[in-house]
């Protein structure tokens, strides 16, 4: 028996539907019938929400730009301390929900979106290295971080841990909690570049 849920809460259950879809299974499973068999409704139903894989495309975009921002620390006066909260928030994010990663860092939503959605999520992940950017600048202008390191060098370094410890991850090769090994990368990333 399908539960009676208002409109906008069938629509965000749709769209979570279709994250874990596309996220876990890949873009051929992003299929109406997937999607409703994973709400418990019936196909036609969808529709009754969305007027097409389209519409749920962009309601993923949306969902998905909220769930990032979460992970964006408000600015304070430690730059670096911001720098720490987005590495480990990011990381939790990713390592509690399977699959995001791959929508946000492949061209999945792209091919399913055309243009409109490769130009949403190019922007949504510019948006997480412009935090980064302007952390990173602000302490050096602070004189936080060492003078011989370059800052574009830095962000670089900074994205690579964060992605690579996120791949192993996914792919089940590290031990013990991902988490903590989130905070000791991120103590040793921040050894290296402090002044």
């Amino acid at each position: 028996m399908t539960i009676r849920l208002s409109s906008e809460e069938r629509r965000a259950q749709i769209v979570e539907a279709a994250i874990k879809i596309i996220g876990e299974r890949g873009l051929r499973a992003f299929t109406v019938a997937h999607m409703a068999e994973e709400v418990g409704i019936t196909d036609g139903t969808i529709f009754r929400h969305f007027k097409s894989k389209d519409e749920i495309v962009m309601g993923v975009i949306d969902r998905l730009e909220e769930i990032f921002s979460e992970t964006i620390p408000a600015p304070s006066t430690d730059p670096l301390g911001d720098l720490g909260l987005f590495f480990l928030n990011r990381v939790k994010l990713v390592t509690s929900r399977p699959g995001i990663q791959a929508l946000v860092f492949s061209d999945q939503l792209s091919h399913a979106g055309g243009a409109v959605a490769l130009k949403r999520v190019t922007e949504l992940r510019s948006r997480g290295r412009r935090h980064i950017q302007a952390r990173l600048d602000e302490a050096s202008q602070k004189q936080l971080i060492r003078e011989d390191l370059d800052l574009d060098d830095i962000l670089v370094l900074f994205h690579g841990a964060m992605m690579s410890l996120l791949s192993l991850a996914r792919d089940d090769f590290l031990l013990g909690s991902i988490e903590a090994r989130a905070e000791r990368i991120w103590k040793t990333f921040l050894s290296m570049i402090r002044r």
